[in-house]
């Protein structure tokens, strides 16, 4: 009895594990999540304060590999991309008021991360928690 249920159940949806798979890879998120990891155990001690973070963010950025700079933009405690360098979506990301440096809570490609700003010699970094790197122009 169980062995033919069982059977007869799988048959009458042969592709339901082919969907549910096939939802999940379509997943993007289309606003910033501030879930996950708290900026500031993730942030490091030579990121840039908040303030300085502030007044340098907006402007265009160089992304490696690829060849059209991206403006991003600020508003707020919004941050965003004009262009949308990523799967055709723009970054979106919210400023970290409650911490001391710069941080970023990020939607980029539809994907979360964390994202802060340091200097590199006389280089201005967009550091991604994925190990992205962004140069301001």
């Amino acid at each position: 009895f169980g062995s033919s249920f069982v059977c007869s159940s799988i048959n009458q949806r042969p592709n339901t594990s082919t969907t549910i798979a096939m939802a999940e890879a379509d997943l993007k998120l289309t606003t910033v999540s501030k879930d996950g990891a708290k900026l500031g155990s993730v942030i490091p001690q030579e990121a840039m304060s908040k303030g300085d973070g502030k007044a340098a963010i907006a402007g265009k950025w160089k992304i490696q590999g690829v060849a059209q700079p991206v403006d991003i933009t600020v508003s707020g405690s919004s941050v965003k991309s004009v262009q949308k360098p990523f799967g055709n979506e723009p970054l979106m990301a919210e400023i970290e008021e409650s911490e001391e440096k710069f941080g970023l809570h990020v939607t980029l490609g539809g994907f979360p991360m964390k994202a802060w700003l340091k200097k590199e010699g006389n280089d201005t970094v967009l550091a991604f928690s994925n190990g992205g790197r962004w140069s301001k122009l």
